[in-house]
């Protein structure tokens, strides 16, 4: 009985591979007469050629064991490492044991023995037909498992980029709580970390260099950097006159205290930043008298953040400044009191200050403060 072949079976290119020009064209018209799609390669070289310029291009390969240049074994390896779904059968007019296995450990799927008959090739075609179809499917699956798992993997990335968005942001808010408690005893302050934080993460992304772990760590020294205001007693922290030395010496402990508290927290060198905010680039600062890049990185952005928000704010004593004297004030003191480097970055871009401050300061004071009488309360 005659086997019948799909529809779409009889598109299947099949290229035939045999050195030999009448067996190579015998074999390319019987397989158009069968409905299929020949085409020819007169030795392995050439195959190979064709193949990896058009991969994918033909489904099955007749191919003679015994060619110059490169031979059917040579061939059928190179094939399962360009298409694994191409099925290789193998034309030999001699079928033995040490051929067979070394065809078989080449990546060839069956045989076909010179001189064949009609039916003989008719089998072989069927059964590499079915061998292609699974190849096929098995492929398909694992292109859709791959994309399966590809979009799994992406829903956890998402899902766990998205919990430490959540986590983070919750670790913010607790700190900003805590910052803000400080804030509370004075209302000249209030609002104060959150500005220190923003033009502090504003410096460090002009400088550039740093990843978003550096950020994310800067940002949280930057709103904790006061904490250590917590050991000053209140009245000195909403005193609107001037500091007596002793008053002044009570408040320069803050940093050290404000190092020992974030010590603390877990996973996080916060206590360098925080310590050492308030040294100056000459050396003339506290708590440590640091000088120059001795200092922490951090702390010498911080402190020009915190020195630009105290002279752009309102105080008892005077209105705030424009943001362009603000900056000649920093650029005053480049060298002595701050990193001139970053100065220069900051003078540099002044306008994305002043974005940042405007933007800041439309923030309602009232959000956590209700001011007046010239104290502060919490909102409760």
């Amino acid at each position: 009985m005659r086997l019948r072949f799909a529809d779409k079976t009889r598109m299947e290119r099949v290229l035939v591979v045999d050195d030999e020009k009448d067996c190579r064209f015998a074999l390319a018209d019987a397989l158009a007469a069968k409905g299929f799609d020949p085409d020819t390669a007169e030795n392995g070289r050439t195959a190979l050629k064709r193949l990896e310029s058009r991969p994918s291009t033909y489904g099955l390969i007749y191919t003679d064991l015994e060619m110059p240049e490169v031979g059917g074994l040579q061939l059928v390896e190179q094939v399962a490492t360009i298409d694994p779904t191409i099925v290789s059968v193998m034309l030999t007019g001699v079928v033995n044991t040490s051929t067979t296995l070394a065809a078989l450990r080449a990546g060839a799927y069956d045989f076909l023995a010179k001189p064949y008959t009609s039916a003989e090739l008719e089998f072989s075609l069927a059964r590499a037909i079915e061998r292609r179809k699974l190849l096929l499917k098995n492929e398909e699956y694992r292109v859709r498992l791959e994309q399966l798992i590809n979009d799994r993997e992406k829903e956890i990335r998402w899902a766990t980029m998205h919990h430490q968005e959540e986590m983070r942001n919750m670790y913010i808010s607790s700190i900003q709580a805590h910052a803000r408690s400080i804030e509370a005893k004075d209302v000249y302050t209030a609002g104060h970390c959150d500005r220190v934080d923003r033009y502090s993460e504003l410096l460090a992304r002009l400088h550039g260099g740093f990843d978003e772990q550096w950020i994310f760590n800067l940002k949280v020294g930057s709103i904790l950097h006061d904490i250590g205001k917590i050991g000053v007693r209140g009245a000195i922290l909403s005193k609107p006159a001037k500091l007596d030395p002793q008053e002044r010496a009570e408040m320069c402990t803050h940093p050290a205290i404000g190092g020992r508290i974030v010590r603390t927290l877990y996973g996080m060198n916060l206590e360098p930043m925080v310590r050492h905010h308030h040294e100056r680039y000459d050396g003339c600062g506290y708590p440590d008298g640091l000088k120059g890049e001795a200092i922490p990185l951090e702390a010498r952005i911080i402190l020009i953040a915190d020195t630009f928000d105290a002279m752009t704010s309102d105080r008892p004593y005077r209105k705030a400044l424009p943001t362009e004297i603000a900056m000649a004030e920093l650029q005053k003191h480049a060298g002595s009191q701050f990193d001139p480097n970053l100065v220069e970055i900051a003078v540099e871009y002044a306008a994305e200050f002043d974005v940042a401050r405007t933007e800041m300061n439309s923030r309602r004071q009232g959000d956590y403060f209700d001011a007046r009488s010239g104290y502060a309360k919490m909102i409760m």
